[in-house]
Parts: structure tokens; sequence; C-alpha cells
């Protein structure tokens, strides 16, 4: 029976029974249906209340039947299951898993399901390899497979992009033809199914037929975007890494618009990539005279890297992320020691029902965290939000230069102060004033300067 003690709710219980029931049935990316539906039920036993986690009991029919129906639901564009406790199980386009509402994904080189808040954004494994295999197939009889093929590449700038880049093509002038993972309509490239992998790939071979049929017009307006990206940075402790240029945006536009990248000072304050973008009208206002700027990460940020290593900082981080650090409810050693090698890093604060997520990142020499619990709280920024808070109109004028502590339970923040609140349709938003503090990422310190 699918019943009993805790332990016969285990996602490894769970799956040993369910294996044994579906004899090797996969999902439609060719994970193991068995873990993918034992993830699921093991959410919803979470999720229920807690005096009746245990009670239902399913037979080896009932428990196949439900197994088919999760199958269902994983492998269509708009479908729903009701798991055994009532969570609900849907997606809405190919790809996207809601569990409860909270969004989940498949991953082709991993059992189960997983928050995508967690998964990689990146174009890898499995996935990258049946791209390479289509962009391969689609190609052999075009000029353009002298382009080979792209390759995964990140940039962070007021945000995160993860890109896919091919070599620079001399016969364009070095200009690197890019395409963006995004374009993939599923939650996360990792969980991608194969139609969608090869329907990206027509997308991406469309682009390089057009880049290599103007690749004459595209070296020499390469070159100018060159000259502007190179004069910007004359005697500065800065080079051009590549001209970049993203054909989807630009078919049947003489003029067109070009990204750099420069090897300078990034948003973690370390040596990599920094992101420009010059646009075909810009580059008509410098023609006309106009003086070009270069971005701070080949500018001001040198200077501001030589002030934090001459107090021992690697940088700052917001009131929030240090709270969360010095919580106790994360591994503060692991998180520190990622931030000084990557630029972000997400976990998960499991809970008796939903679980709670932090991500932390490197925005401008800063590392900020943001904490989502769906259907709870959502802390992003300077605004918390709080579902299902309620608070008379006359109360919240009040609540404005108080610590959070005093009006809000949680596990940390609770001594950054509310500077108004804002009624939301379910709940309430709470604006806060963030100090930033040094930090020195090895030992964890940090200081107001």
């Amino acid at each position: 029976m699918f019943s009993g003690s805790q332990d016969q709710f285990s996602v490894a219980a769970i799956n040993d029974r369910l294996e044994s029931l579906l004899k090797g049935k996969c999902t439609g990316i060719g994970t193991p249906l068995a873990a993918a539906v034992a993830t699921a039920l093991d959410v919803d036993r979470r999720n229920a209340p807690a005096d009746v986690r245990n009670s239902i009991g399913y037979s080896d029919e009932q428990l196949l039947e439900l197994a088919m129906e999760v199958s269902a639901t994983l492998d269509s564009s708009r479908a729903t299951t009701t798991l055994p406790f009532g969570t609900v199980l849907e997606t809405k386009v190919l790809g996207e898993i809601l569990l409860d509402g909270e969004l989940w994904t498949l991953d082709v080189g991993r059992p189960g399901l997983h928050p995508a808040f967690t998964t990689r954004k990146d174009a890898h494994g499995p996935n990258l390899e049946l791209l390479h295999h289509h962009i391969s197939r689609l190609t052999q009889k075009h000029d353009c497979r002298h382009l080979g093929l792209p390759q995964p590449c990140a940039i962070y700038d007021e945000g995160e992009r993860h890109l896919l880049h091919f070599a620079p093509c001399a016969e364009a002038g070095e200009v690197v033809l890019q395409c963006m993972t995004q374009r993939i309509d599923a939650t996360r490239f990792c969980g991608a199914f194969p139609q969608q992998i090869e329907e990206f790939a027509e997308e991406i071979v469309e682009g390089m037929r057009s880049f290599w049929k103007r690749r004459n017009d595209i070296a020499k307006q390469g070159a100018e975007v060159r000259a502007i990206a190179e004069a910007s940075i004359a005697g500065r402790e800065a080079a051009v890494d590549a001209i970049i240029i993203e054909m989807r945006l630009l078919f049947g536009f003489e003029d067109l618009d070009f990204y750099v990248h420069y090897r300078g000072i990034d948003e973690a304050l370390r040596p990599g990539l920094v992101l420009d973008y010059i646009p075909s009208s810009l580059r008509h206002e410098v023609r006309s005279g106009c003086e070009f700027e270069p971005v701070r990460g080949v500018s001001e940020r040198y200077q501001e890297l030589e002030d934090f290593r001459r107090v021992g900082a690697d940088g700052r981080i917001t009131e929030l992320a240090a709270a969360v650090l010095a919580s106790g409810r994360v591994d503060s050693e692991f998180i520190r020691s990622r931030l000084l090698e990557a630029n972000d890093v997400a976990v998960e604060i499991p809970g008796s029902g939903k679980s709670m997520f932090v991500a932390f990142y490197w925005a401008n020499g800063t590392i900020v965290a943001e904490i989502h619990r769906h259907g709870k709280m959502n802390w992003k920024h300077e605004k918390l939000e709080i579902f299902g808070a309620h608070a008379p109109e006359t109360k919240l004028v009040t609540m404005s230069g108080r610590p959070l502590s005093d009006l809000v339970d949680l596990p940390f923040g609770g001594n950054i102060i509310v500077d108004r609140v804002d009624k939301l349709r379910n709940g309430l938003r709470f604006c806060v004033v963030e100090d930033k503090l040094m930090v020195d990422l090895a030992s964890g310190r940090t200081w107001k300067r």
C-alpha cells in the first residue's frame, strides 16, 4: 500500500516501487518516469497538512494509473493532474512544469523533477549535443557549415544572458554570430524536449545562412564598430574581446546592430567580460561627431576595485544578503566560496510545506540576495511582498520607519528598516531601506565603511 510511515513516503522508496511497475518507461526527454513521479508525489506529501500526510493508500493499479496520468501531463503542452494530497501538477507550454503553481523542470542529464530556481540556465549536456547534431545535419549541404558549431557563453550585465557563440568568422571580419539560449520555449535548456531542440536548431541555421550570405557587409559594418570600441578604450586597461551580431533581430535591415564584449572588470569586480551595445543609430551619431562613452567595466571599475582591495574587501553586500548568510539557514561557506568564482548561486531552504529559494548574485560590485517562496513571499531588490497578510489603511502609515522584525516574522532581515507599506490585492508590499556593507568573502566578515 502507498501508506504507513513517513519512510514509506520517501522519494527512494516510492521510486523503487514505481520502477518495478513502470519497467523502464521514460519521460519525453528520456529521463526515468519513475523518478519524476516520485519527486512529484514527495512534493505533494510535503504540501499536505501534517495530520494527513501518511493517510492515503494506493494499490499498485492505482499508482500505475496515476503515473501514466503524470506522464501524459509532463509530455503535453497543456494538461493537468491532481496528485493524491491535492497538489496540482500542470503544464502550460511544453517543458514548463508547475507544481501547485511553483516552477519546476525536467533535466535530460538527471533523473527526477527539479525546482527551476536551482537548475542551470546555460546550454549544456545531452541537449547541447543534440542541438549540435541537428545543426550539423541541417547545414551539411550549405556553405554556412563553415561557421562550425556554437558553444555556450555567459555574460552578466544588469541581469544574466546565457548565449551560444560561433567562433569568430574570418570571412565576416572576425565578427561572432550569437544566438540566445532563452529562445527555447522550455523553462530551462536542460528541460527542453527533442522537438524543441530541433526547432531551435532550425532557427539557428536560418541565422547562420543569413550571416554567411551577408558576411562581406557584416565585415564592413563590424569594422566600423570595432574602430569605435577600440577608440573608447584607448589608454585603458581593457581590450576588445569580440564584435558580435544576432541575426534573428536583423532580417531585412540594411544597417546592423552589434554587441561588443570587452575584457575588463565585470559585475563581480573580477577580470572578465563586459557588455556594450552599439546599434546602427549610435554609429550614425559617432560619425556626426558625438562622443562615445565607454561602459563602467572598462572605466570606473578599475579604481573601484583598487579601493576595495585597499581595505581588504571583495566588494559590497546588501544587508539582506548578509543577514541570510549569517542566519544559519544556509551553508554560508559554500555560498561565499561560489561567489568568489561564479556570478551567482541559488540554494533551497526546505520546509514542511513549500520550500524557500534564495538566489545570490553579483550586480555592479554588490552581492544581492533575492528570496522566493511561491504563494507566500517574494523579496526582490528593496521590495518584500507577503501574500495573505492584511492590515487596515490606518495602520500602514504607522509601519514606516520601523524595523522589519517589528512587523513580519521572518528568519532573516529583521533589522532592515521599512520605508513604507503598500496594499496588494492579496497581501502587503514592504518597501525597505537596505544598507550596503563591505564584505570579505574568504572570512565572511562584513562591516560598514
